[in-house]
């Protein structure tokens, strides 16, 4: 019997930590042009979202609201690419693979808006903080 890898299907999104959320949609939107899509909050996390339409794609500026997390995620810097996020049709699935093969996922998965998410340990992929999204899940799908 072949098992097949769970793989990601699409790009979702790139995360960006910034400095201020005010500055950066000023940059994306009225220097870029770009389209701001959504705003939102995770107080769970002390961070404020935008997102910004490109083409297939959205870019996050995400801004940490507790200066402590700010200094460890950002540094001295204004901004800086933070993650990639891909989607994944069956998020179960491909946490259950990646820790058969050494993946780490920071935090149990969350429930957001209709997205089931997990981040990775970087050190367990590549070096790269990534974020696995199943989107339209229902709350009741999350209990497994």
């Amino acid at each position: 019997m072949t098992t097949t890898t769970p793989s990601p299907t699409d790009v979702d999104h790139i995360g960006l930590i910034v400095r201020s959320i005010d500055r950066a949609k000023a940059f994306l939107g009225q220097t870029l042009g770009l389209t701001l899509v959504k705003e939102t909050d995770f107080p769970e996390r002390g961070t404020k979202a935008a997102f910004f339409r490109v083409g297939n794609c959205e870019i996050e500026v995400i801004e940490c609201l507790r200066e402590e997390a700010r200094r460890a995620r950002l540094g001295d810097n204004e901004a800086r690419i933070e993650h990639i996020a891909v989607q994944v049709p069956d998020l179960d699935a491909l946490l259950e693979h990646l820790g058969g093969v050494g993946g780490e996922m920071d935090a149990a998965p969350l429930l957001h808006d209709g997205d089931l998410m997990s981040f990775s340990v970087p050190a367990t992929t590549m070096g790269v903080r990534f974020q696995f999204i199943q989107k339209g899940v229902e709350p009741a799908a999350q209990a497994s």
